[in-house]
């Protein structure tokens, strides 16, 4: 079965080169961008094997314990029965900067990475080309910046960006949608 899946990283610092995963969500949604309820979501935490090139401000962002989580084996094996389980052979991704969770997808969990659809969605992107819209149009920008607190504001999505995978994937997806609806529109 081909899905679409809304996923997201929590990681050590910004080189999928030098830093690792601490934690991954994979968020399951229907056709039209809402969460599945048909497929478990997926979340895990990944404990670091190179504490010492942690970088301070990511963890001061994220406030995880390298220490804890599965070692990044286990967890691969995990996300690859996950998968099986649930007759899943494609994801195409949806994420909030999308490029940078799936550079770290790929030094990662290589083998599970290949599962992922090269076409896949980006909310962060998706805010940008609204601002472009509505600049062709001569209205003001909706969006100061791409960041997902940013755009959670705007769309008047509740609560605070956690840094924690899921709840992140869970609003990268519900602001995907948001903004889909918003086109409509334009």
């Amino acid at each position: 079965m081909k899905i679409f899946a809304a996923i997201d990283l929590e990681t050590t610092g910004l080189s999928p080169l030098s830093n690792e995963v601490l934690e991954i969500a994979i968020v399951p949604l229907n056709p039209d961008f809402t969460i599945s309820t048909n497929i478990p979501e997926f979340s895990c935490r990944v404990r670091a094997e190179h504490p010492e090139r942690i970088e301070q401000q990511a963890m001061g962002v994220n406030g995880l314990d390298p220490n804890e989580g599965e070692s990044i084996g286990v967890v691969q094996l995990a996300l690859m029965k996950w998968a099986a389980e649930n007759g899943i052979e494609s994801i195409t991704p949806l994420a909030h900067n999308l490029a940078f969770d799936m550079s770290f997808m790929k030094a990662a969990f290589p083998i599970f990475s290949r599962i992922f659809s090269h076409h896949g969605r980006d909310s962060m992107k998706l805010a940008y080309v609204l601002n472009d819209v509505l600049r062709v149009r001569g209205d003001e920008e909706m969006f100061a910046s791409g960041s997902l607190k940013s755009v959670k504001n705007v769309l008047d999505i509740e609560g605070e960006v956690q840094h924690h995978a899921l709840e992140d994937a869970r609003d990268a997806a519900h602001a995907y949608r948001k903004m889909i609806a918003m086109l409509d529109m334009a």
